[in-house]
C-alpha cells in the first residue's frame, strides 16, 4: 500500500488533520475491515435483550448529565 497523505496545521504550525484520497482511504478500508469476535456480539446481543426486557435498565444520558454534570 501505498499512501500519500496532506496534512493540515494551525496557525501555531501544530497538525489537526490529515487528508488522504478517497482512492487510498478505500484502500485502507478494506486492510481494516474485521469482523466482530462472536463473544462479542453475543454480549451485545445480551445487552440489547436486557434493554428490551427493561427500558430502565439503562440510566439515560440527560440523567446522567443532570446528576454528574450540572
Amino acid at each position: 500500500m501505498n499512501i500519500h497523505p496532506q496534512y493540515t496545521y494551525d496557525k501555531q504550525g501544530n497538525p489537526v488533520g490529515v487528508f488522504i484520497s478517497i482512492e487510498e482511504w478505500h484502500e485502507i478500508e478494506t486492510e481494516i475491515k474485521t469482523d466482530l469476535p462472536q463473544w462479542q456480539k453475543d454480549a451485545l446481543d445480551a445487552e440489547l435483550i436486557a434493554i428490551e426486557a427493561n427500558p430502565d435498565y439503562m440510566l439515560k444520558w440527560d440523567d446522567i448529565k443532570k446528576q454528574y454534570l450540572d
